[in-house]
């Protein structure tokens, strides 16, 4: 007996705001999913930023382990990061290429912006991890590119509103979603 594989087309859709397109069409899935384990492991990070900060540690340090690895890419408790649906179009007619996803803001920037958030908000830790992780849930969405893209996306960029702008994605063909056809 053979089986018969039913083939589900799919069209592609530019998206224009990546951002946009994350907080109304991935965010409340993944968060009603997650919330419990990301809070946990997002005050983890929280109080060993504090902890760092109160132990005087300098700027390298912080920036390499705690803004990169703790906050960045282990934040919420995973280092994939969160897929934001989003590829790009060579990605989408390629698909044999080899792929990355990547992490759109940059795993230290989003460190760097927990630690002035934080910092800001007078070491609130409730508001933190009840207000604002959800809020900003978007820094940790990926992107998947071929690796010939990824390689020419600019990780100088530092600036909170180039890359919310993308324009460190100047070399990345145009981003698209995959949408199945009725």
């Amino acid at each position: 007996m053979s089986k018969i594989h039913k083939r589900t087309e799919k069209i592609m859709v530019y998206v224009k705001n990546p951002i946009e397109f994350f907080n109304k069409n991935r965010k409340n899935l993944f968060w009603s999913k997650n919330e419990t384990n990301w809070k946990y492991h997002f005050r983890l990070q929280l109080k060993v930023l504090k902890l760092f900060i109160d132990q005087g540690a300098n700027e390298k340090h912080l920036a390499s382990f705690v803004y990169r690895l703790g906050l960045g890419y282990w934040g919420l408790g995973r280092q994939a990061g969160l897929s934001s649906g989003i590829l790009s179009e060579k990605a989408a007619h390629n698909p044999k290429s080899k792929k990355t996803n990547d992490h759109v803001i940059g795993a230290q920037l989003i460190g760097r912006i927990v630690h002035e958030t934080f910092v800001n908000s007078n070491f609130n830790e409730q508001y933190m991890v009840n207000t604002w992780l959800m809020e900003n849930l978007w820094m940790w969405m990926t992107i998947q590119v071929t690796q010939e893209e990824h390689s020419s996306i600019s990780k100088t960029v530092d600036n909170l509103d180039h890359k919310t702008s993308m324009l460190h994605y100047q070399y990345v063909s145009r981003l698209v979603t995959l949408q199945k056809t009725a």
